[in-house]
């Protein structure tokens, strides 16, 4: 582990994210936009509730629903900020990665969600692919005024909830 590496809570999440031929630039390593679309894909089966239909079909359900839902939902979320920093390239893996995520901050209507990006070979995060964090928001889906986390939500995501990752300057 590294200096800019804390250690994540024992709750953090580790979600397994299948990297896909078309992720990858022209030279073999996984593009940038490509990465933030596996941050988008580990943060979606972590906190995004399906709804009901697709429950009763299997859909997984995730560790930590946030009151969001999709298409017209009451609530849904935007993104305020993200940052990512590239410890190392990362090819095309069959084997897929491993997101680690949990939260360094959970605001009034937001949430600080910090990643890692592992491979399986690497489950202590001694040498992560990138490290990253995104500020969350809440929104009312017909005005976008933020919209506070019930307190019900706050609880359930207490245990997700950890140091924050240290960037470098």
């Amino acid at each position: 582990m590294t200096s800019t590496t804390p250690a994540a809570p024992p709750s953090a999440l580790d979600l397994p994210i299948p990297v896909r031929w078309t992720d990858l630039d022209a030279y073999g390593h996984v593009n940038n936009a490509a990465m933030v679309r596996l941050l988008e894909e580990a943060r979606i089966a972590a906190f995004w509730q399906p709804p009901a239909e697709q429950l009763a079909l299997g859909a997984p359900v995730p560790p930590a629903a946030l009151p969001v839902g999709g298409s017209g939902a009451p609530v849904s979320t935007v993104i305020a900020s993200q940052r990512l920093e590239y410890a190392r390239p990362l090819g095309h893996r069959r084997d897929g990665v491993v997101v680690r995520l949990w939260l360094s901050r959970i605001g009034g209507a937001s949430l600080s969600v910090e990643y890692l990006v592992l491979t399986r070979d690497d489950p202590e995060g001694r040498a992560p692919y990138v490290r990253a964090r995104t500020v969350v928001v809440l929104v009312d889906a017909a005005t976008g005024a933020p919209v506070r986390l019930a307190e019900e939500a706050r609880q359930q995501l207490l245990r997700l909830q950890g140091e924050p990752l240290r960037f470098r300057d």
